[in-house]
Formats: C-alpha cells, sequence, structure tokens
C-alpha cells in the first residue's frame, strides 16, 4: 500500500538530485568556456588598445580604431551566447545604427555609442575575472573528482598522496579522503554557483541592451541597468552600494596585481603591499561607516577607536612583510592605547563637570512638554466646569423658568382646550430638554464632584448603581487635583457601567488611596472575569484618559472569575 508513495517520494529526491547536478554541470560549463573567452578577451583588448593608441595620431589609425570596436563587438558576443548556458537565452546588445553614415560619422556615432564602451569595459574586467573564476572552479571540480576516485589510484603514486597535508598510501586513509570530498563536493557547488551567478549579474550589467531597452520603452537613449542589477540594488541595504562598488574595485585591482605578479614569473609576492594598500582605505570606509551609524551619540570616541584599530592592523601587517623580527608594533599599540584611554577620561570629566549638553536638552524639553499638557489639561478641565456652572445657572434655569410659566399659561387656558394641549405639549419638551441638558452637564462635570470631592461623588455613584456598591475612601486624606479627580470619577463610573451591562449579579467594591503624590483607585468586582481591551472600547477610552496625564492602569480579569481594575494618577502639586 505504501510502495507508491515511497517510490514517487525517491523519484522526486532524484530528480531534484539530478537536477542540482545538472545545474553544476551547466555552471562549470560557463565558468569554463568564459575561462577561453577571457583569454581571447585579454588577447583582443590589449591589441587593439595598444595598436589604436600607437597610430591614432596617424590617419591609419581611424580605421584601426573601427575595426578594434568591430573586434570588441565579436569578442562580447561569444560571452553574449555563452550567457545561455545560466538563464536560458543569450543576451541581447543594442548597437547604433551606421547605415548610410559616411566615415567621419560613423567614428562621431561609434564613439558615442554606450554600449561600445560597455563592451570595452567588460573584455578589460572579464579577462581578469573571467579567467580567475574558470580557474578556480575547475580546480575546486578537479578536487573533488580526484578525492571521490583516490581509493582507485592512490596505490600507483610511490611513496602516496599528498592531500590537505595528509599522505595517503593505505585504503581506509583513501575511504576517509573519499568521504570528505561529498561536503567540499557540496561547497564547490556553491562556491561555482556563486561565481556563475556574479559573472552573469556583470554580463547583464554591461551586455545585455535587450532588458535596457524593454525597460527604457523606447528602444534607444542612454541604457538603464538591466533587472537582474536592479535586483541586487535593492537587496542591497540602504548606503551599502558604495561599499560594494568598493570592495570590488579593491578586489578587481588585487587581482589584477596577482595576476602581473604571476605572469612576470612569480618570485617574491610584491602584491602583498598592494593588497595592503587595498584594505587600509576600505578598512576605513567600514569602520567609519559603521561607528558613524551605530553610534551618534558618541561619534568622535568610536571614530577614534576605528582608526586605532585599523592602525594597528596595519603595523602588525606591515612588521609581518618585512619579515618579522623585533616586534616594534607594541609601541604603536601602546600609544593608541594610551592616547585613546585620555580621550576617553577627558570625555567623562567634561561630562561629569558640564554634563551632557543634548541629555540637559532632551531633559529640560520633556520637562517643559509635561508642564505644558498639564497646563493645558487643567485648562480643559476648568473650561469644562465653567461651561457646566453657565448650563446650571443659565440655561438650566431658564428652561424651568419657562416650563414654570408654561405651566401657568396651561392653567389660564382651561376654556380653550386646544391651544391648552399645545402648552402643555411645549412644557414638556421643555422639561425633556431640561433633563437632557441636565445629564449632558453631569456628563461634563457632576456637581456633587465640584462641590463636594471625588470620595462623595464616588458614593452617590454606588448609591445610584443597579449592582451593589461599596466604597472604602478612608485612605483620601485631601482633595487631588480637579483634573485629576475628574479623570477618577470617570474610571470608577465607567467600571461600575460595565459591571452592570456584563455582570449584573454581581457586586462592586471601590477603594480611593494617596500614596505620597499618587491617587490610588482600584475597583473590584466578583463577576465572571474575561475582560478584554478591545480597541475603542470602553476600557480602551479609560486607558487613554488615564494615559493622558501620566498615569497607569491595570486590568485583572482571570476567565475564573472576577475583575480588577487598578489605576495610579500622579497628584503632586
Amino acid at each position: 500500500m505504501n510502495a507508491a508513495p515511497s517510490a514517487v517520494g525517491e523519484a522526486g529526491f532524484g530528480e531534484r538530485l539530478a537536477g542540482l547536478a545538472r545545474r553544476a554541470g551547466l555552471d562549470l560549463a560557463y565558468l569554463s568556456i568564459g575561462g577561453l573567452t577571457a583569454i581571447v578577451a585579454f588577447c583582443v583588448w590589449v591589441t587593439a588598445v595598444s595598436v589604436t593608441l600607437s597610430l591614432i595620431v596617424f590617419i591609419i589609425g581611424l580605421p584601426i580604431y573601427l575595426l578594434s570596436v568591430i573586434a570588441f563587438r565579436w569578442t562580447a558576443e561569444l560571452d553574449r551566447r555563452n550567457a545561455a548556458l545560466v538563464r536560458g537565452r543569450p543576451l541581447r546588445a543594442t548597437y547604433k545604427d551606421h547605415r548610410g553614415e559616411s566615415f567621419l560619422a560613423r567614428l562621431g556615432s561609434t564613439s558615442r555609442d554606450t554600449q561600445t564602451w560597455k563592451d570595452l569595459a567588460w573584455l578589460v574586467v572579464h579577462s581578469v575575472l573571467g579567467f580567475t573564476f574558470a580557474v578556480v572552479a575547475v580546480s575546486l571540480v578537479a578536487s573533488v573528482v580526484a578525492s571521490l576516485t583516490i581509493p582507485l589510484w592512490y596505490w600507483s603514486i610511490p611513496g602516496g598522496v599528498e592531500w590537505a597535508g595528509l599522505n595517503v598510501h593505505t585504503l581506509p586513509l583513501a575511504l576517509a579522503v573519499m568521504v570528505a570530498a561529498f561536503p567540499l563536493a557540496v561547497l564547490t557547488y556553491f562556491v561555482d554557483r556563486g561565481m556563475a551567478m556574479a559573472e552573469l549579474w556583470l554580463a547583464e550589467l554591461l551586455l545585455d541592451g535587450e532588458q535596457a531597452s524593454a525597460a527604457d520603452g523606447r528602444g534607444g537613449g542612454s541604457p538603464t541597468l538591466p533587472l537582474s542589477s536592479d535586483r541586487v540594488r535593492r537587496m542591497l541595504p540602504e548606503g551599502e552600494l558604495s561599499l560594494a562598488v568598493h570592495a570590488a574595485i579593491s578586489a578587481l585591482v588585487g587581482i589584477l596585481a596577482t595576476a602581473v605578479w604571476g605572469a612576470t614569473g612569480g618570485g617574491y609576492y610584491w602584491p602583498a603591499w598592494v593588497w595592503l594598500g587595498l584594505l587600509i582605505p576600505l578598512s576605513l570606509h567600514l569602520g567609519l561607516r559603521e561607528a558613524v551609524r551605530n553610534h551618534p551619540e558618541r561619534r568622535g570616541l568610536a571614530i577614534l577607536a576605528t582608526v586605532s584599530v585599523v592602525l594597528i592592523g596595519v603595523t602588525i601587517a606591515v612588521w609581518a612583510l618585512a619579515g618579522f623580527g623585533t616586534f616594534w608594533p607594541i609601541w604603536t599599540i601602546l600609544g593608541l592605547i594610551v592616547i585613546f584611554v585620555v580621550v576617553l577620561l577627558a570625555q567623562l570629566a567634561w561630562r561629569r563637570l558640564y554634563g551632557d549638553e543634548r541629555e540637559r536638552e532632551l531633559t529640560e524639553r520633556v520637562e517643559t512638554l509635561t508642564e505644558t499638557r498639564r497646563g493645558a489639561l487643567d485648562v480643559q478641565e476648568a473650561e469644562l466646569r465653567r461651561i457646566e456652572r453657565d448650563l446650571h445657572d443659565g440655561a438650566q434655569a431658564r428652561l424651568v423658568a419657562l416650563s414654570m410659566q408654561l405651566g401657568r399659561a396651561e392653567e389660564g387656558l382651561a376654556d380653550r382646550p386646544e391651544i391648552a394641549a399645545l402648552v402643555r405639549q411645549a412644557r414638556a419638551e421643555a422639561t425633556a430638554a431640561n433633563a437632557e441638558l441636565r445629564d449632558l452637564a453631569r456628563g461634563i462635570a457632576p456637581p456633587v464632584l465640584t462641590d463636594r470631592g471625588l470620595a462623595a461623588a464616588v458614593e452617590a455613584l454606588g448609591s445610584r448603581a443597579p449592582i451593589p456598591v461599596r466604597v472604602e475612601s478612608a485612605g483620601l486624606t485631601r482633595r487631588p487635583p480637579p483634573v485629576v479627580e475628574s479623570a477618577a470619577y470617570f474610571v470608577v463610573a465607567e467600571s461600575l457601567t460595565n459591571v452592570a451591562k456584563h455582570a449584573p449579579g454581581a457586586a462592586a467594591t471601590v477603594v480611593l488611596r494617596l500614596d505620597g503624590e499618587m491617587l490610588d483607585v482600584t475597583i473590584a468586582d466578583d463577576g465572571p472575569g474575561g475582560a478584554e481591551v478591545s480597541e475603542g472600547g470602553g476600557l480602551d477610552g479609560l486607558r487613554r484618559r488615564v494615559a493622558a496625564l501620566d498615569g497607569e492602569m491595570r486590568i485583572v480579569s482571570p476567565g475564573t472569575g472576577g475583575t480588577r481594575i487598578e489605576v495610579r494618577l500622579p497628584c503632586g502639586s
């Protein structure tokens, strides 16, 4: 019953393995052919550039220049076709159309043809990079094949085979090397894959005019970056592109110096000094960027540390390249450490004596914002209380007087029932408006809260609640500021409303207590629990009201029963 799925799984694994092997073979073929085209490219561009520059002052140099351009295009076309091995189709170039042009016009248009100069740039870079990638790829694959087959031929080498410092002269050692070849094969796959993708990306950037024309939408003009290079650009974090370009240029120069050293017969490895000279600015680029980005508040100290580390590394490298000997870099190391410690102590002393100016400014700004916000809240609370008094003493009093006058008018119209009915309806509307206005004023600032304080207002809430409420206010020894009293009152009112709504059979307890400069308000019930803060809900509104006063709100409502709301409000003078 299970044989079919197993066979399918084995077939799927075999297909994936075959696909990886095919991809590895195509990458190796692409890099190997690229090595051959790199040799051709080196011969073409070196010969063409040297001959053209030598004869350009003579008339004969002009046609040679055009012939050199044709040679550049033909040689670049080899790599455009080679790209089909890894991308499925060859690259396509877009050159200016020279048909019908005179000799001089063709010289000018050829010189202005962007793709021609990109072809030359590709030949120069590829002649070094492509050859290096090919040598590395072929060497790695040869090492894997030799390691996998070493049990078959190790015995034919007199004295054994040297493999990574190990003398393989017995079958167990040969089998061990064969086993070690498997992780080497995996490493080779990823290295070859990375080199193939890097070379293809560069080829698309310099040789592919088809994608640039498609992206441009016009088929001409200045070619844009190909799609794959745009992907690479987007993959790089912001600010990383300059570092990547710097590293690529440095690596290219270092590889070129090494190639020149190898071509001139080897000997003393003088390119080490070239690599050192390239690494110094690259290290400073990387270190200073990280210092500025990650340590904005200690930028000066971070920059000093970066420069010191680079100088120490340079002195040690110079000491090693000069043949070792007495370790004289110790004096540079000690000197830089002393300078760093002195600067650090000076900064600490300055901050201790004068404080951090930025920190002080931020602290003062926070204090100013806190005071202005508290002032704005106090003004708002005072304005709401004034509105409540105006409603109570003005509009409500007028509505009461209007209702009384309408009542007397109704009595005087007993002989005219139709008009008396209209007056009666008007008096009912005035009474209803007065009730709504009274509820509105109570919602703004209950008179009992203004006149008698928080404890009395909460007790009045408890007496009107449809559930039994017990109020403990013995710990409230003085009246908090009006804005704090108002916030605490509405927290209690909303909480008791929630208890009556969601746990109608529960009892509640309200505790008011002053703890130093903090007002503690606790509302607890013995209902079913499970209360949650939802966006835009009543509890969320309470949390926002408390947060506006720099207060804290904590809700404990387990599913096993009971809900407890704890609020702490600052009420210092």
